[in-house]
């Protein structure tokens, strides 16, 4: 079952970047259950965009800021926006798709709610990809307050005529001990499914990395590529939802 997962993923990443057998030797096996990976609801504003051929952006929100060019020791490691920027490129050269961050990391659900309006006049973008619930479970917040905002900020964006793909917190054994993100990753699961919009569950996939032992989050000292082989993973796993969803032909049809 184990080597079906990897065969089927890593062929869908061949198809997605044009990558030859050669090049995907040298990169992580960016392995995932397709129930994790699966959009299972379109993103008809954002397929309307790319059918366009009007410029396209794409928000993504609570990100780390965007990684510069270096070497060697000065060299900063990619996040995950870059990655996505690069693979839809490919995937869709004349889309115009431009991908900006927005950096939020202290501010909870409901702080999003205050700023949102702003950022997505100022932004204008086809899909949202939202990163939350980090910051609420480090609070201890109410998780019923928290699904409620989650639920809030997606309609904003909705009304703003943006797509949203919810992005769950990351999985760290290092951290467990200290606060649980798992609450907040299944209100997330819920407040998307509610809002019919397509759920990344980052949690649960770097989890399954963790026990299955392609990435090892344990190591002291961790490998030096180990970030940028991880968001090099997010990235191209998110592509392939995000594909999912713009070629779905009609909402939750599957």
């Amino acid at each position: 079952m184990k080597r079906w997962i990897l065969g089927a993923v890593l062929a869908s990443t061949w198809a997605l970047t044009g990558g030859s057998l050669a090049q995907a030797a040298k990169e992580p096996v960016c392995a995932a259950p397709s129930a994790l990976t699966q959009a299972r609801y379109a993103l008809p504003r954002l397929a309307k965009s790319l059918r366009t051929k009007t410029p396209t952006t794409i928000l993504v929100l609570n990100s780390a800021k965007g990684s510069k060019p270096g070497s060697g020791k000065d060299a900063i490691a990619r996040s995950f926006p870059s990655f996505i920027e690069e693979t839809l490129r490919e995937r869709y050269p004349d889309g115009g798709i431009v991908l900006t961050t927005r950096s939020q990391p202290r501010a909870t659900a409901q702080a999003i709610l205050a700023v949102l309006p702003k950022l997505l006049a100022q932004t204008r973008p086809a899909l949202m990809i939202w990163q939350t619930g980090t910051y609420d479970a480090i609070l201890g917040a109410d998780t019923s307050a928290f699904s409620d905002a989650v639920d809030a900020g997606v309609d904003l964006a909705h009304a703003a005529g943006t797509d949203v793909l919810v992005v769950s917190p990351q999985y760290s054994p290092r951290t467990a001990f200290a606060f649980d993100v798992a609450p907040y990753t299944s209100a997330l699961h819920w407040a998307a499914r509610a809002a019919q919009v397509p759920f990344f569950d980052r949690y649960d996939m770097m989890r399954f990395w963790d026990q299955e032992g392609i990435f090892d989050f344990d190591a002291t000292p961790p490998s030096p590529s180990l970030f940028e082989d991880v968001h090099r993973c997010i990235g191209r796993l998110m592509v392939g939802m995000i594909v999912d969803g713009v070629e779905m032909r009609t909402l939750g049809s599957r």
